[in-house]
Parts: structure tokens; sequence; C-alpha cells
């Protein structure tokens, strides 16, 4: 290419690059970002704190429950709303595993492994940030149980912040 066409091209694309400049959105700081990574690291070790639980089952048989160690993924993205500026998802992915034992003491001695496997989860948590707190807004749950067709079922506040094993109340907001 001769040497008076370089400048004229790299004018071009600079002028043809100008509107991308400005139109992604700027990066999320301050109160939202800090608050969204408390929430994330909260709920992050409340999931590495879970441990197997143990039940009586419904014919006198106990059932032991335990979960994989949970893949997190965070997203925090601003949006154009003044009254809700920034929303948050937390997507958590693990897998249930059961065993059933005749007594409690066999049930608690079960070492749960990938034969026990129930089913693959995804939990799907969504808040909003109204420019000072974080809010819980929806949820839901896909599971998948080999051999059976998979199921969504959205989730309640009550849900997610029940105590025990079925809940999730180190990823709400506080």
């Amino acid at each position: 290419m001769p040497f008076p066409l370089r400048p004229l091209i790299a004018a071009t694309l600079v002028v043809s690059l100008m509107p991308l400049l400005g139109c992604s959105k700027p990066e999320t700081s301050g109160p939202a970002q800090a608050g969204f990574d408390a929430l994330v690291t909260s709920c992050t070790q409340f999931l590495a704190d879970r441990a197997p639980h143990v039940r009586p089952g419904g014919s006198g048989e106990w059932t032991k429950t335990g979960y994989s160690p949970a893949l997190l993924k965070p997203e925090l993205s601003r949006t154009e709303s003044p009254v809700t500026p920034y929303v948050g998802k937390i997507v958590v992915k693990d897998n249930e595993a059961q065993a059933t034992a005749t007594t409690q003491a066999a049930a608690e001695a079960v070492t749960l492994t990938p034969a026990h496997l129930l089913s693959n989860r995804t939990h799907t948590f969504v808040y909003s940030f109204d420019g000072k707190t974080w809010r819980w807004q929806n949820g839901q749950l896909l599971t998948k149980i080999p051999g059976h067709n998979d199921t969504t079922v959205a989730l309640t506040l009550a849900d997610v912040s029940a105590m025990g094993p079925k809940g999730f109340i180190g990823c709400l907001p506080r």
C-alpha cells in the first residue's frame, strides 16, 4: 500500500470506531460493587460450609443427603433505570446425592459418591440495588434427574431464607 494512503485509512478507522467508544455502560463500582461482592462472598462461604444431613425417611429408613461443592457464577450489571441502577444475579450449580440405610448410625456412616447422584441442580437468584441496598427479587431452581424430565420451580423468599439444608440464607442480602 502506498504510504500516502495509510494515514487516510487510519483516520477512517478511528472515525468509524468513534461511535462505539461511548456505547458501553460504565463499570460498576462504589457501594453497588462492594455490596454485591460481600453478598457473593457470603453466599460462597455458606455453600462451602454445607454438610450432609441425615433425616428419618417415610418407611422407617434413614436418608443421608449431601451436595457437591457448588460452582458459583455472579453477574453484576448496570441498568438505565435511576430507581434500580444495578441488578445482580448469582447462579449456583451443584449436585444432590442421597443414600438410605436402615438405621440412623448406618446412614451417617455412608460416604456419598457419584453413584448416589440424585440430581444436578441450578439455582438462579436475582437481586436489585436501589442506590443504597441490595434486595432479593426472585429465584428459580432447575433440577435435572437422570431418566426424568427436567423441572423448573420458582423460588420464593421464604424458600431461600428457610433454615436448614433446603434454604440458602447465606445468599440473601443482609
